[in-house]
């Protein structure tokens, strides 16, 4: 077994993890909402994601933990009589056709932890805490990551919960027929943990493609989502290609020039268009309208900027060149974060005690440690995601990499627990 030698280190300790028990429930919650041809979906508080949150419910209970809810909703759940509280943190809810191991894997893996410490009576300074944060993708309400950020601060609840779904949900209404609905009082920021850790796929291609076992986040990159408008003239699909003032070919000038671009800076940029919308969006309408949201993402502020810059000249530039008018807005910017070095250290040193071949990195996907990161010393765990593939059913992890994930994680408890 790849994993023996430092399953037995973890028995020196007291501590007996279930790799069968770990990958059988992995299996079983993951599988919730999944179609094989088209993937997983379960968006915040819908009847997938909530049916997956009872599962988890289910196995708490079983293991006699204490289960609290904020007014996020996020379930919080603990084992042990510590005062102060070691977190371990991730997502059941997903993106719509995304993959099996996006948060679940965390998840899982953190309830097998609490799972072995209760079986091997282990007694630790620290509690622990599961937290499993609800509407982390965002895609069912915008914007992502509101769980953790009302639990923290960031957010008012009147803010969140006035949040609107594409049917004109609010979260507030989901979540009070939910059943997830809890208090202030349990929010994360009226009693912080010491320490925060969130196990993660690491969502790109460099550990896969590189030959590592695990990648150790230094920070989450900032991230900044911009809209533009292009407006041009409405006319009929028999009218001369010539004459036509067309914002479809403008949004398609757009994302070209911004895909060069971010392939020049590709060790230090990420550019995606994600959302495109044409109006009226009929076969034989020439559109009056276009939009697209530029999501641009760097570890330095100084190149977000620059890029800010550029997406926009390039829409000026296009605009002239077509006979469109232009308009553009931020729709939110997210600074970088980084992690603490301390906790980021002894995740290193655990990996070379283990005997795990690691490598620090930057994460370019938002998560929920970026909030943790404001009331507590945090950091993360990757294991590798097979081609880097993420947010759609081909998303891949290995068996194994799953596993030295949860192998890792229990070190890095017991010996923060030492702390």
């Amino acid at each position: 077994m790849l994993y023996e030698r430092a399953l037995e280190r973890l028995k020196s300790k007291g501590l007996n993890l279930d790799i069968n028990s770990f990958l059988r429930t992995f299996n079983r919650i993951s599988s919730i909402g999944w179609v094989e041809s088209y993937g997983s979906t379960r968006l915040a508080l819908t009847n997938e994601h909530i049916m997956a949150r009872r599962e988890l419910l289910k196995e708490l209970e079983n293991i006699g933990a204490k289960v609290l809810f904020d007014e996020a909703g996020n379930i919080i759940a603990e084992v042990g009589s510590g005062s102060r509280a070691i977190a371990i943190g991730s997502h059941l809810d997903s993106v719509p056709g995304g993959g099996r191991f996006d948060g679940v894997f965390g998840i899982i893996a953190g309830l097998e932890i609490l799972r072995a410490i209760v079986k091997s009576s282990l007694r630790l300074k620290h509690k622990l805490i599961l937290v499993d944060f609800n509407n982390e993708e965002g895609s069912r309400w915008n914007p992502p990551l509101l769980g953790s950020a009302l639990s923290v601060g960031v957010y008012t609840r009147d803010f969140v919960y006035s949040r609107l779904d594409s049917n004109g949900v609010t979260f507030g209404e989901a979540l009070e027929r939910s059943g997830f609905k809890g208090s202030a009082e349990n929010n994360l920021s009226m009693n912080p943990p010491r320490f925060y850790i969130e196990p993660h796929i690491e969502q790109g291609p460099e550990l896969y493609r590189e030959g590592y076992d695990i990648g150790i986040p230094q920070g989450i990159v900032g991230l900044r989502v911009l809209e533009l408008t292009f407006k041009g003239r409405q006319d009929h699909a028999s009218s001369h290609i010539s004459l036509r003032r067309d914002p479809v070919v403008g949004l398609s000038k757009a994302v070209l020039r911004l895909r060069e671009y971010a392939l020049k800076n590709q060790d230090k940029l990420r550019i995606t268009v994600g959302y495109i919308s044409v109006d009226p969006g009929k076969f034989n309408v020439v559109p009056a309208l276009s939009k697209i949201t530029v999501d641009i993402r760097s570890y330095d502020s100084q190149v977000i900027d620059e890029a800010t810059k550029y997406t926009i000249k390039v829409a000026e530039n296009i605009g002239g060149e077509e006979n469109l008018s232009v308009d553009y807005r931020e729709l939110w910017t997210i600074p970088r974060i980084v992690f603490d070095p301390e906790v980021t250290s002894i995740i290193e040193e655990s990996c070379r005690d283990l005997g795990f071949k690691c490598k620090r990195m930057w994460s370019w996907a938002g998560h929920d440690a970026q909030n943790m990161s404001r009331i507590t010393k945090t950091a993360m765990i990757f294991v590798p995601s097979v081609e880097g593939i993420s947010h759609s059913k081909d998303e891949y992890t290995r068996e194994e990499d799953l596993v030295k994930g949860l192998i890792l994680l229990a070190e890095v408890v017991l010996r923060l627990d030492e702390i």
